[in-house]
């Protein structure tokens, strides 16, 4: 009888897994934020003497910005999946529960609407990161490091598929008689095909390369691909690595929200079993709940008393 007393509904594999799990992205989260308010700081100093409201737009915008949104959503969400599992809280898990429910339909409504529309999901993402990356490339340190890394990795220059033309649309590289800058007319040197390939590699190698008279040397010189198109036929290449990744995480994201659930339904049978217990152990009678799970998915408690 003793033991019968004892019993909980509770799983420990599942209580402790989600905590364990939720404690490395609360961790992740953490890191996360840190790195990306070391960035906001340095742009912010770079920023020194425009407008407020000036720095706060380029900030709230910057990468560093978007790492530190992103950090902050990581650790919320994650907060309360490791502090709901630990101390048994219904209110943190089905903020847990809900949360992860409303990434899974995102997630899942993005990739419809890149399926359905491939052309129109690929021109909106190339409007928005050409006008983020290209036109502010020299506005912020974070976004030219960005920029540059990806030019080099994927061997692309711009973001569009209009390639090295894109950056005619940066005031630094337009091609026109009234820029003053000295890189009128051309593209940074992450752009060139030397570039940290060589140890004394020209910084100079992308200036005024988009002039007519050095048209015939680009091909030899720069990339020519936009960088969506590299990063599209990177993904194509290595199409089986990448729809296992997605697919792994796809998974993970729907077995820790299986679990959250299931914590949920396992706390709420033992609340009231423990509840049934104050309201009718003093009356002397025996009891015995049953639980029945209906077609539904909702959990049925029929308490039976016995003299």
């Amino acid at each position: 009888m003793a033991r019968r007393r004892d019993y909980t509904y509770i799983s420990p594999c599942i209580k402790w897994t989600l905590f364990f799990f939720n404690f490395l992205f609360w961790v992740f989260g953490l890191l996360i934020i840190a790195i990306g308010l070391y960035g906001v700081v340095f742009t912010a100093q770079d920023l020194y003497g425009l407008k407020s409201v000036e720095i706060a737009y380029i900030v709230i915008t910057d990468l560093s910005g978007v790492m530190v949104a992103l950090g902050s959503v990581i650790f919320i969400v994650s907060f309360a999946g490791c502090v709901g599992a630990l101390r048994e809280n219904l209110c943190l898990l089905k903020l847990y529960f809900w949360c992860l429910t409303i990434f899974l339909i995102a997630e899942l409504m993005f990739a419809i609407a890149c399926i359905i529309f491939p052309w129109k999901s690929r021109e909106i993402l190339e409007s928005v990161l050409s006008k983020r990356l290209i036109e502010e490339y020299r506005e912020s340190q974070n976004t030219q490091n960005f920029v540059d890394f990806l030019q080099s990795e994927f061997h692309c220059c711009g973001i569009t598929s209009e390639g090295y033309h894109d950056w005619n649309s940066n005031e630094y590289f337009e091609c026109s008689e009234l820029n003053p800058s000295a890189e009128e007319c051309g593209v940074p040197p992450s752009c060139c095909i030397t570039y940290k390939k060589e140890m004394n590699y020209d910084i100079m190698c992308g200036y005024g390369i988009r002039n007519e008279t050095k048209k015939h040397q680009i091909g030899n010189v720069i990339y020519t691909t936009g960088c969506v198109t590299a990063v599209i036929n990177s993904l194509e290449s290595n199409l089986y690595w990448a729809a296992g990744i997605i697919f792994g995480i796809t998974l993970f994201q729907m077995y820790v929200t299986h679990q959250a659930r299931s914590l949920m339904d396992q706390i709420a049978l033992q609340r009231a079993r423990w509840f049934r217990r104050s309201s009718y152990g003093a009356s002397g009678a025996h009891e015995q709940l049953l639980t029945n799970v209906m077609p539904n998915g909702d959990i049925v408690m029929v308490l039976k008393r016995q003299r």
